[in-house]
């Protein structure tokens, strides 16, 4: 087997090293259609370039279209009329034309893309040039051209080369520029000028729309209406062959060279013709065939030399530089269960019947599609040839298939699978959805006939396997795994068991049989199982557990005839291809792009022969040829595109860095630390299984879970340097390099040196303030003690003298009390004295009175005369002089110095006035006063009248209340 498998190796080396770069005529590469709603952009693209990052760029309708797998981007340029033509030179600077307007873009240093005139330099007269459809980078500079000028760009400076004639296109083929001019043909730029090429008269009056190589000295030269021509330099003959009759009835429009020897040409009516040197027809791919529209005005392609398609609307991506093709029919034959290829046939069951077509497939302009086969309509679960003859489960039964005819042989429904029987060459059995089958050869021995329904076993049996001993194994989905015996004619079954969770097997539900080798083994999403036959039960195999040591849940083992083992597992379908050593080698990243596509639980793998795998998918049939491409195991780098500065709006491109390898380091302010990141990895072969894990340094150490975002953010971020970092994957297998970004987030003004210098400052000042307060404090709480003492001992003197003062209030108020004991028995006094005056006063005016009387009535004049004397000896007790002072003196000491005040506030008073005022104080009655001061009543009412008067007292204030007061 060693020497078998070596052999084999070497084939397959050398076979691999013959097509590497070859292209496939088998099936139809993938296709994803982006429409206008996804890339967010005008109907139209002209032109398709790629940058060396492997970003895509359009000329659209609207602007300059960028594309880097994960994110469409559209930049608008000053002129608002559409882009007509683009190129990219080797430092990514982007050349566009337009109408009347060309120039270039390139970053500017905050890496934003930023849009150059050239076209300013041309004079007023030269700026009419009408619309640029070509641009060409060649040794000589950059070409611009329209139908009517051609100008050139070199060191900095735009000079016109002079035309004769209007021109058409123009191409830069092998180191030349090729220019159609419409009078005098094809033209050759040479030393500054254009010169007519010879032997190509013929297309005169052609629409040349593309020239492309066919080798160092030949050129193929597409028109639009007239077909293809070779071209030697000075010969031109027509391209014959069948691509070429097809490609002058839909016109050419636009094309590119692939791989150096294939030709993919996009035309107006009927999509994409892709052929070798020859022409023969490699692929045609149209609308019918998963394009969005079959007009094709341009054709790009990426670094893994697959194709972009700009369309009259959309944008296809064909991948034609892969393992994997597709073979669907256009009138569409459901999930696709089972396949094989025999006498020259493909033959592929699906939900809706068994169809075929011719093998090898011939590809040409009218391919035949697939034919379902009569009578066999409905779901086909088995294909297998046993003893050449090929047969086919059915969900109606058995079948035999020859060629396109089907002939029934078992009306047992539900023919899941069929079991050539060791030492029973003439004996097959077949499992259904009732049981068990038994088939013979016919008497002829060319043919199988049914033979009976096998007794004493129902359960439905889609997996069986016959060990070494002779038992029959069947896998049951949900009960388990059956042991049968049958007896030695295999017309009946003689015992049977069952196996399940209780023997040793993880589960009773999704165990499948698989067959490797002569050696059974059993998948479950637990792992893979083997019988111990000593012990009669499950165990974990080892063995293959550690084969497929990452792919635990593998469901579905095929090995083939040079055996590899083919397998299918959650992360999608692979091979262990065996090594000469004996080892395998794991092939995976081929059919990543399968994950999820193959029938769960129904997964069917067919290996024709070394260039033909057919893998059946929900809605078609994947067919793979393992030498093809070894590209897919690397992933491109990926690219952090921008740096989103939420807060202030401020967007940074580090992939546009003028110096990726020693980039500046970012700073952002503190008010910007919330950065959204997006990243792309533009590998277009995978783009919708692209994972991506990020992680920033300094913030978490641990990578983020895988997911298929391609941006993340990260909010309050604290001052410091941060590196943020970046992976993708390709389900779960394939990882790329790391992109980097180291930025800054720059403290706020609070926490800058400066700021922490003057906190040091302030703090110096503060311990200082501090000490001082603190010493102050003691000098204040010393102060405040002697205070305290202090006020203590003013309180108590205070007490002191509080006691004393009542003490001296205590003497003074039994001294005023005294005194106002004095001044009352003075005061009775003076009043008394005062009406002993007055009673004396009355008893002498009535004893003068009297004696008047008497003088008057008495005739003796001595006695007159004694009278008179006694009269006036009572006029001088009436004199008033010493009354009046001993008055004054008793009244001053009883009402303290009354006179002295009432003369002091008002001294126009006389003393009789000053009197009156006495004796109104003493509440003297009017009668009374007259009496004292020898007047009549109506004499004091006078005086009492004179008296408000000198006091200015009106007539509302009591004269009595007054006077009681001073």
């Amino acid at each position: 087997m060693g020497q078998k498998s070596h052999i084999l190796l070497v084939f397959f080396s050398l076979l691999s090293a013959f097509t590497f770069g070859q292209l496939k005529n088998v099936g139809i590469p993938e296709i994803r259609n982006f429409k206008k709603q996804d890339y967010q952009a005008g109907t139209q693209d002209w032109q398709i370039e790629k940058n060396s990052r492997n970003f895509l760029y359009f000329a659209n309708n609207e602007g300059l279209l960028e594309y880097d797998g994960s994110h469409w981007i559209l930049y608008g340029l000053p002129n608002p009329s559409l882009i007509r033509s683009l190129k990219i030179d080797d430092n990514d600077r982007i050349y566009t034309g337009q109408q009347n307007e060309f120039g270039y873009m390139e970053p500017n240093a905050e890496g934003v893309l930023s849009y150059h005139s050239l076209s300013d330099q041309l004079s007023d007269e030269q700026k009419n040039f009408d619309e640029i459809w070509r641009i060409h980078i060649t040794n000589s500079g950059v070409f611009f051209q329209s139908f009517s000028h051609l100008f050139l760009y070199r060191d900095g400076r735009l000079s016109e080369v002079p035309l004769k004639n209007r021109i058409r296109f123009s191409f830069y083929v092998n180191g030349h520029l090729w220019i159609q001019d419409e009078q005098d043909g094809l033209m050759q730029y040479r030393q500054l000028q254009l010169v007519k090429m010879p032997g190509a008269d013929s297309l005169i009056g052609k629409e040349i729309w593309t020239i492309l190589p066919l080798n160092n000295t030949k050129v193929l030269i597409g028109t639009a209406n007239n077909g293809v021509f070779e071209y030697d330099g000075e010969k031109l003959i027509p391209w014959n062959n069948e691509a070429n009759s097809f490609l002058a009835a839909n016109q050419i429009f636009a094309a590119t060279k692939l791989h150096n020897s294939y030709f993919a040409f996009g035309t107006i009516q009927n999509g994409l013709m892709i052929t070798d040197e020859s022409g023969k027809i490699m692929q045609h791919i149209n609308k019918k065939k998963g394009l969005q529209n079959n007009t094709i005005l341009s054709i790009g392609t990426d670094q893994n030399q697959n194709l972009w398609l700009g369309l009259d609307n959309g944008i296809d991506y064909v991948e034609v530089n892969s393992p994997l093709t597709y073979i669907y029919d256009p009138e569409g034959f459901g999930s696709v269960y089972t396949s094989l290829i025999h006498h020259g046939k493909l033959y592929v069951g699906t939900n809706h019947g068994l169809f075929v077509k011719d093998w090898p497939e011939v590809k040409t302009i009218r391919s035949d599609s697939f034919r379902l086969i009569p009578g066999t309509v409905g779901q086909t679960w088995y294909l297998g040839i046993h003893q050449n003859v090929l047969l086919c489960g059915h969900n109606t039964g058995t079948f035999i298939i020859e060629g396109e005819t089907a002939t029934k042989i078992s009306d047992v429904d539900g023919a899941w699978v069929f079991l050539d029987l060791k030492d029973k060459p003439n004996l097959l059995l077949g499992g259904n959805y009732a049981g068990l089958s038994l088939f013979a050869k016919s008497d002829d021995h060319s043919s199988w006939q049914f033979v009976k329904q096998i007794p004493g076993f129902n359960e439905s049996s889609r997996l069986l396997a016959q060990d070494d001993t002779g038992n029959i194994w069947m896998s049951h989905g949900y009960k388990g795994i059956f042991k049968i015996k049958l007896s030695d004619d295999c017309l009946k079954v003689l015992s049977y068991r069952l196996y399940n969770s209780q023997k040793g097997l993880p589960a009773d539900n999704f165990i499948n049989l698989m067959q490797v080798a002569n050696e059974l083994i059993y998948t479950s999403p637990q792992g893979i199982y083997c019988y111990n036959k000593d012990e009669d039960t499950f165990a974990p195999s080892s063995y293959y557990n550690q084969l497929f040591n990452d792919r635990i849940n593998v469901n579905y083992i095929l090995e083939d005839s040079y055996k590899n083992l083919w397998y299918s597992s959650a992360e999608g379908p692979g091979v262990l291809r065996l090594q000469e050593d004996g080892s395998y080698a794991r092939v995976s990243s081929p059919f990543e792009k399968l994950a999820g596509r193959m029938i769960s639980g129904f997964e069917n793998i067919y290996v024709a022969d070394l260039q033909n795998t057919f893998i059946a998918l929900e809605d078609g049939l994947a067919h793979y040829t393992p030498n093809y491409t070894t590209t897919n195991d690397i992933l491109p780098d990926i690219f952090i595109r921008e740096v989103y500065n939420i807060p202030t709006g401020d967007i940074r491109y580090p992939y546009a860095e003028k110096n990726p390898d020693e980039p500046e380091l970012s700073e952002y302010a503190y008010k910007g630390n919330n950065l959204r990141f997006t990243y792309s990895c533009p590998d277009y072969r995978n783009a919708g299984n692209m994972e991506f894990s990020y992680m920033l340094a300094n913030y978490n150490p641990e990578w983020s879970p895988w997911a298929s975002s391609s941006s993340c953010e990260f909010m309050n971020l604290h001052e410091g340097e941060y590196t943020f970092k970046v992976k993708a994957r390709i389900n779960a297998l394939t990882e790329s390099n790391i992109g980097s970004y180291t930025f800054r987030i720059l403290p706020p003004w609070y926490r800058t040196n400066l700021a922490y210098a003057t906190y040091l400052f302030v703090g110096i000042m503060l311990i200082a303030l501090i000490s001082w307060f603190i010493y102050f404090r003691i000098q204040v709480s010393k102060r405040k003690e002697r205070l305290v003492q202090l006020q203590k001992y003013r309180a108590q003197m205070q007490q002191y003298q509080r006691e004393a003062l009542i003490s001296d209030k205590e003497i003074i108020r039994l001294r005023n009390e005294q005194l106002r004991g004095k001044m009352i028995n003075l005061d009775k006094e003076l009043a008394n004295q005062t009406m002993s005056v007055i009673q004396k006063n009355k008893f002498l005016g009535k004893l003068k009175a009297e004696l008047k009387n008497l003088q008057v009535n008495s005739p003796d004049s001595s006695f007159k005369s004694k009278i008179s004397l006694i009269i006036n000896r009572i006029d001088k007790e009436f004199d008033n002089q010493k009354q009046n002072e001993l008055f004054e003196t008793y009244f001053d000491e009883v009402h303290e110095d009354f006179f002295k005040r009432l003369s002091q506030a008002y001294p126009t008073l006389t003393p009789r006035e000053m009197k009156l005022c006495a004796y109104i104080k003493m509440n003297i009655s009017s009668k009374e006063i007259a009496t004292l001061l020898n007047i009549s009543v109506r004499g004091v009412e006078i005086s009492r009248y004179r008296l408000r008067k000198k006091l200015n007292l009106d007539r509302t204030e009591n004269l009595t209340s007054f006077i009681s007061r001073i």
